[in-house]
């Protein structure tokens, strides 16, 4: 009997691990998992959660870096209907805390290098009640306040079946922490059924063929468990690093044969610098993603004339998990570079309009905020009903970006909405700024944002990062106004030597833009 769609999480991740279950799943450093360990494993984990007392739709917290067994972590909590809290390991605990006490966390699995963050935060989190720790022993003052469990010994002692647990479509699978950059991180619910779906949209739409070997190196708390789980249901191998090195990349995607990749542009930066004083056999690598920022124009054709016509580009955020648009490696034509500025078609699954302030579709080429409706958008921000009223309006997302559509129905992001300057009454978009500023040889990486001015409201600052030691500001500002309007052109230029992100790899415009208002009444989130 065929069964019927859309799976849940559960189901997924169930047939592909019989269907697999001889081929490798998971590789770190010499240790490599089959799929056939990872259904046993997960299968233990999941009796062992459940047999703490743990129920379906329960929050549990995975801190870890990338290894083994946060794969069997993710797995596990599926097959036991729990819902997970993925914590990036380069969140301060702070942030940690909060993203813990936010969704209401019951248990937090802990990897090494994490005791310390775990015994100052889990005190101040009402709920959480039970701490799994992995290869590091737990302090005794914590074991007086929580339970506290070994990740290993509770393998060895659980039952290896896979739990009876009722688990349906609607069944809460996961609470997904936004990055901050415009306020407190909202906690994005997903349903069991929406990461079913998302997962398969990523093997789809990412073009992750069945049993290829893919190199993930970003955080799995991330856009890289996501595209993980699109590589488990197409049976692929999966090789994982704790941390990016350019040189190792490269000596991996020749030594295992890596055809896939993720990569965010500053890393294939890096890449392509390699590249120019080094040979290394490149000719496996068949797709390469790249997504968070887009890439400077140069760069990116340099990387098609050196890894060959490799690359797509994705577009998304959690409340709909990484994918509204792609643009295909059929569009990254070198010659177009207007078509190169574009971050693609929206997905199969994944609808997309561009409205103005009245909520009205506007034409082709008119600028305005993106909208997104897919079949795995989020269910609402977690006990947030407020913010999801003002977020998701008849199953559209409003996404907080300002951008625009061509005749071809290609999608171009203009801006972030709270990005915006607003400059002597003119909209000025410091992205379209940041895109010409960044065609300057002498500029590496730049974020343009506003400050305050007693004239204009607010001027337009360009904050680089030199590509050597020599930049002329002067001649940057030249190079500018030969190409923007005059409103846009950037009326101050600071150099520095990096630009502050986010603990998901973004551009963190928020803190850049503190210094310069925090004597300010008015504040820009």
């Amino acid at each position: 009997m065929l069964q019927q769609s859309p799976p849940t999480l559960k189901q997924l991740y169930e047939s592909v691990l019989r269907r697999y279950e001889s081929a490798p799943a998971v590789t770190f450093g010499d240790e490599t998992l089959t799929y056939a360990d990872l259904e046993t494993d997960s299968a233990r984990l999941a009796n062992a959660l459940l047999e703490c007392g743990l129920e379906p739709e329960d929050r549990v917290g995975i801190l870890l870096s990338n290894r083994p067994e946060y794969t069997v972590a993710d797995i596990a909590l599926a097959r036991a209907g729990l819902a997970k809290v993925p914590l990036n390991d380069m969140l301060s605990a702070a942030d940690i805390e909060y993203m813990l006490d936010n969704s209401d966390t019951s248990a937090l699995i802990a990897g090494p290098s994490f005791a310390e963050t775990v015994e100052s935060v889990a005190p101040n989190v009402p709920t959480l009640d039970r701490v799994i720790s992995i290869d590091e022993p737990v302090s005794p003052k914590l074991k007086r306040t929580h339970h506290v469990d070994s990740f290993d010994q509770l393998l060895e002692t659980a039952e290896p079946v896979a739990p009876d647990v009722s688990v349906s479509k609607s069944t809460l699978a996961g609470v997904f922490h936004t990055g901050g950059t415009t306020g407190d991180p909202k906690g994005v619910k997903h349903t069991q059924e929406n990461l079913a779906l998302n997962a398969l949209a990523h093997a789809v739409e990412l073009d992750i063929q069945p049993r290829v070997t893919l190199l993930l190196m970003t955080p799995l708390p991330h856009s890289a468990g996501l595209i993980m789980a699109g590589g488990l249901a197409q049976g692929s191998h999966h090789v994982i690093t704790q941390g990016f090195d350019a040189e190792r990349a490269l000596e991996l995607v020749e030594q295992e044969d890596i055809s896939w990749t993720f990569m965010v542009p500053t890393m294939v930066y890096r890449v392509l610098d390699v590249l120019e004083r080094e040979t290394h056999d490149t000719s496996t690598l068949e797709t390469l993603v790249y997504g968070a920022a887009p890439m400077k124009p140069d760069r990116l054709r340099e990387g098609l004339e050196k890894l060959g016509n490799v690359f797509l580009q994705l577009y998304g955020q959690y409340e709909t998990p990484d994918l509204i648009t792609v643009l295909p490696k059929t569009a990254h034509d070198p010659n177009d570079e207007e078509r190169l500025s574009s971050c693609g078609l929206p997905t199969t699954m994944c609808e997309v309009k561009v409205v103005n302030e009245s909520g009205e579709t506007v034409p082709p080429g008119q600028p305005g905020e993106i909208m997104a409706r897919a079949t795995y958008s989020m269910e609402g921000y977690y006990e947030m009903p407020e913010k999801t009223a003002e977020t998701v309006e008849d199953g559209w997302i409003h996404t907080g970006d300002i951008g625009k559509t061509d005749e071809d129905g290609y999608v171009y992001i203009i801006d972030r909405d709270s990005d915006v300057i607003v400059s002597g009454g003119m909209n000025v978009y410091s992205v379209a700024v940041e895109e010409v500023v960044q065609q300057h040889d002498q500029v590496a990486n730049v974020a343009v944002i506003g400050v305050p001015d007693d004239e204009w409201g607010e001027a337009v600052k360009a904050v680089v990062v030199p590509e050597s030691d020599t930049v002329d500001l002067a001649n940057i500002r030249s190079f500018c106004r030969d190409r923007l309007s005059d409103y846009e052109v950037p009326k101050s230029i600071d150099v520095v030597e990096t630009l502050p992100t986010t603990p998901y790899g973004k551009l963190d415009k928020k803190r850049l833009r503190e210094p310069y208002w925090q004597d300010q009444s008015r504040q820009i989130n």
